[in-house]
This record gives C-alpha cells, structure tokens and sequence, in this order.
C-alpha cells in the first residue's frame, strides 16, 4: 500500500501546484504588469475601453474555471482514495483518469490565453513602431544554457533507447511498442530543438521589448525545453519499469510524478522577475 500512498500524496500536491498555486502566481505577475504601464500609454493602445476592469472581469473567470478544476480533482482524489483500498484494483482506470485531469488543469490557462489574443483583436490600436537600431550581439547556445545540462538531456534519450531495446528482446506481458516509443521521444526532441532554434534565432515578435529582457526570456525558454527533455525519456523510463518488474501498481505513482514536476517546471519559471513592460501591449504575457 505504500505506492498508494504516495501516489495519493503526488496527486494532491498536482492539485495544489496547478490549480491553485499557479493561478495566484500567474494573476499576480498580471496584475503587476498592467500596473506599470502609464495610463495614458493605456488608453493611446485601448482608447475607449477600461483595460483594468477588463482585466479584473475576466480574471474573476480565470480563478473561477480554477476553482472548478480543484473541485473535480477533489472528487477525483476522494474516488482514488476509495477504489484503491480495493485488493483488486486496477492500473487502468487510474492513469485513464488522472491524465485526464491532468489535461483538463490546462483548460484555464488556455482560456487565458485565449483572451489576450482577443482582447488585442478586438481592442487595441496599432500604432507606427519606433525605429531601433539593430543589436549587433552573437547568441551562441551556450551562453543561454549549461554544457551539463545539454548532457543530461543527451544522456537521458540513449538511457532511453538502451532501456527500450532491452524491453523489446525481452517481451514483457502487457508491454508493447517500445520501438514506438523510441520513435515518438526522438521526434519530441526533434520538435523541441527547431522550438529552441526558432526562440534563439527568430525575429523579435514584441519590437518594443529591450534587449535585456529578451535575452532572460530565452533562457528561460531554452532551459525549460531542455528540461522538460530530460524528463519524458527518464519518467517514461520510469512508468515502464512497474510492468517490467511486475509492480503495476506503482505505475499511477510513476505517472502522477511526471505531471507533478511538470508543473514544478511551469512554477519555476514564474519565479523568475517578471518582465519590465515597455508599453508595447498588455504588459506581462506569460501564457504566450
């Protein structure tokens, strides 16, 4: 029962982290944002329209869809703590449900973004750009990332494929496409990495944005990335060892642990000082 236990203890502490802890933070990070842009810079971009009571209105939505959210996980965690004190419980239902929760947690983060990209639509006056001299600075990969860390991303997709290969000359009951799985990794890194070029070496979408501040959002960018590809092959790893060794019911707690430092990573990266508006929109997007 001890797996139980934990992977109890791991769902609760996804329900605080997503629906609960992020929210707050990613409202505040909002709210300090819009309050540094003047408000006559405000009302040039939105003439006509109260942007903080917009803002206020539809975050009351925001927290709203949230509370939802926490209470369906809540009713989730109290139908896990009673089907799994059954001795034949099983795996499958369990992971059925708690990933899609886990997806569901998203909803309102989606919902956010959703109505900036409208509110802009709708709302804001384009105005001619200011002309900027170019800044001639080399941004090599390196100067944005850990050689160490670029290793571990590295070191975690061969462990990945040497475990793979292992599973598939050594047939497990209940364990198939693990080629499929090397295959799907591979492309994730594949689409992680032109993500990262396209974020190293794009065109500036905010024209307004400094230097400074662009270069911190890369990092943040590229480490998140780098991050979250050394945790699909290694937790992926992990959620097939349960069926390997025959310990299938560790497989939710395998599962649960993968989301729960996913969002760990996302709260991580709000942690970071919020970018200085420069009056070039709705001040801090984080959700773009």
């Amino acid at each position: 029962m001890l797996e139980v236990y934990l992977f109890l203890a791991a769902f609760a502490a996804q329900i605080l982290g997503m629906s609960v802890l992020y929210p707050i933070r990613l409202t505040q990070i909002i709210r300090t944002g819009l309050a540094k842009i003047p408000a006559e810079r405000l009302a040039e971009l939105y003439p006509g329209v109260d942007v903080g009571q917009a803002h206020e209105r539809f975050l009351a939505r925001y927290r709203a869809a949230n509370a939802v959210v926490v209470v369906l996980g809540l009713l989730l965690l109290g139908w896990l703590i009673s089907y799994m004190q059954r001795p034949n419980w099983v795996e499958g239902p369990v992971g059925g449900r708690v990933t899609g929760y886990f997806v569901l947690q998203y909803f309102p983060i989606i919902l956010l973004a959703w109505f900036y990209k409208r509110f802009n639509k709708v709302h804001r006056r384009l105005l001619p750009e200011p002309k900027r001299k170019a800044v001639l600075q080399p941004r090599a990969f390196f100067d944005f990332i850990s050689p160490f860390t670029v290793f571990l991303a590295i070191l975690a997709y061969f462990q990945f494929v040497a475990f793979m290969f292992y599973v598939a000359r050594h047939p497990v009951p209940g364990l198939s496409g693990p080629i499929a799985l090397i295959g799907i990794v591979t492309l994730a890194y594949v689409l992680f990495g032109l993500s990262v070029y396209r974020v190293l070496y794009g065109r500036k979408i905010d024209p307004l944005q400094t230097q400074a501040d662009r270069m911190r959002t890369i990092s943040v960018t590229v480490n998140l990335y780098a991050w979250v590809c050394i945790l699909i092959p290694v937790l992926l790893s992990l959620a097939v060892v349960p069926t390997v060794l025959e310990r299938e019911t560790w497989g939710p707690l395998a599962g649960t642990s993968y989301f729960l430092i996913f969002t760990l990573l996302w709260l991580r990266g709000l942690s970071a000082p919020p970018r200085r508006p420069e009056a070039g929109g709705l001040g801090t997007n984080p959700v773009r």
